[in-house]
């Protein structure tokens, strides 16, 4: 009986070992690419209806506006003036106008008597409106005149009463009534900084746009201005615009940021009502990996008598490309490593990942060890899903926006909406966390005050 030497034992051993556990290098892993942070510009057409404005005011001011029961005060009447009819407003350049029309009562003193009268006189005004630097609304109400609907009748006797002192006297006590109340239905229907400061706030605070797909929002503005206010058939118009950097997230909820004081006003002359976003969107190489495996994992590829499965699919960077860690149960187990690029598809306006290809220490060992597994379609198969997931991921979120643009309340009677009108891909770069594409969204939006009472 011959001894096999110990030696050959040995080597032989080693051998079987190394077949057992031989596994491609992993590639290593990092990130050189610097993404380009883009500004965005935001125009936000905003309105308040003059009807609306017009009930609010016919609301404040009703019945007596004003009233003198002295006689012996010096003009020798007593007065009340009570609203007659409702309030019209209407718009003249840069100006509302209006009439308050008003039913008089007065006791004249004659000396020897004292005689009633009845009279209706419309007080006509006009109201400018301004902003200030702390984005509250000023107005200056200024008297335009009167107009006589019915001049003062004696219910007896033939007097000449003092129409014009009665007019003049009539109208300077019904201003101050009457501006006030036009003053505080502005302050408090249309309450601009509160509005503009709650949305400052409100932009620098991730939004969940989808929730099935984790994609997060972030407007994080820069700097905030609106155009001088107008006046547009029936409307008070102005534009809000907000030059941002904002950012989508697609994985876990990203960090809130502590906003900063609201800036000053800035005014700025002219501004379109359209949006143009350049939005830097991060999917997560772990939300990334989470989608890849509901598709891949448990997907079993056959060559002749031999089969695996996918166990389970690693994604990160190298350089400007994808590196996809494919570890495999079955006839091998281990990991096989394939490197793509990703990149902008003009045609389809999508992100494919081109090229995907083995490594070249995975080829070689596949080769060496698992030929079979290069005649299979796993690598076709993996990189059709890795362009199904960003592609159907980037349609998702165009589906989700709009929905969120659409009769958005931001209160009870501000409400934001609008149209997306296009997504496009500008460009995709790599970090260390995730897989960062360049995305910019073109649209319109608008935000009306309404419901004013």
């Amino acid at each position: 009986m011959h001894r096999v030497p110990t030696t050959i034992i040995a080597l032989l051993l080693i051998l079987m070992s190394a077949c057992k556990t031989s596994q491609p290098v992993r590639p290593t892993e990092q990130y050189e690419a610097l993404f380009e942070e883009r500004s965005s510009t935001l125009n936000l057409p905003v309105d308040i209806n003059v009807r609306d404005l017009e009930h609010s005011l016919n609301q404040q001011l009703q019945g007596v506006l004003y009233e003198d029961k002295d006689i012996r005060d010096g003009d020798k009447m007593m007065i009340r003036a009570e609203k007659r009819e409702d309030i019209r407003l209407a718009v003249d350049s840069n100006l509302i106008k209006y009439r308050v029309p008003l039913s008089l009562w007065i006791k004249y003193d004659l000396g020897i008597s004292k005689v009633e009268a009845e009279g209706e006189i419309a007080l006509r005004f006009k109201t400018a409106f301004n902003l200030s630097r702390d984005w509250n609304i000023t107005t200056l109400t200024e008297i335009e005149g009167y107009d006589w609907l019915q001049k003062p009748r004696l219910k007896m006797g033939m007097v000449n009463l003092p129409i014009g002192f009665i007019a003049d006297l009539v109208l300077k006590n019904s201003k101050s009534v009457i501006t006030r109340n036009v003053d505080q239905t502005i302050r408090e229907q249309f309450n601009l900084r509160e509005m503009v400061q709650d949305a400052w706030k409100q932009m620098f605070k991730p939004i969940l746009v989808s929730e099935e797909y984790h994609t997060w929002l972030t407007v994080n503005p820069q700097l905030i201005g609106m155009t001088p206010l107008q006046m547009k058939g029936n409307k008070i118009a102005g534009t809000i615009f907000v030059e941002s950097l904002p950012r989508v997230r697609i994985g876990q909820q990203p960090m809130e940021i502590t906003p900063p004081p609201l800036p000053s006003l800035q005014i700025k002359e002219a501004t379109g009502d359209d949006f143009n976003l350049h939005l830097n969107t991060e999917i997560t190489f772990e939300e990334a990996e989470r989608l890849a495996k509901s598709q891949m994992v448990g997907e079993t590829f056959s060559q002749g008598k031999r089969s695996v499965s996918i166990e389970d699919i690693e994604l990160y960077g190298q350089g400007n490309k994808i590196v996809v860690n494919t570890v495999l149960k079955g006839s091998y187990n281990g990991s096989i490593y394939l490197v793509g690029k990703p990149v902008y598809n003009p045609r389809r306006n999508t992100i494919d990942v081109e090229s995907l290809d083995y490594t070249l220490d995975t080829r070689n060992f596949l080769v060496r060890s698992a030929g079979w597994l290069l005649k299979s379609t796993i690598k076709n198969k993996l990189e059709d899903n890795l362009n199904f997931l960003l592609d159907y991921n980037l349609k998702e979120m165009q589906a989700q926006f709009q929905e969120q643009l659409h009769n958005y309340k931001i209160s009870e009677n501000v409400t934001l909406d609008g149209e997306l009108r296009e997504l496009g891909i500008q460009n995709a770069y790599l970090s260390q966390e995730s897989i960062i594409v360049d995305l910019a969204l073109k649209g319109k939006l608008y935000i009306s005050v309404r419901g004013l009472n």
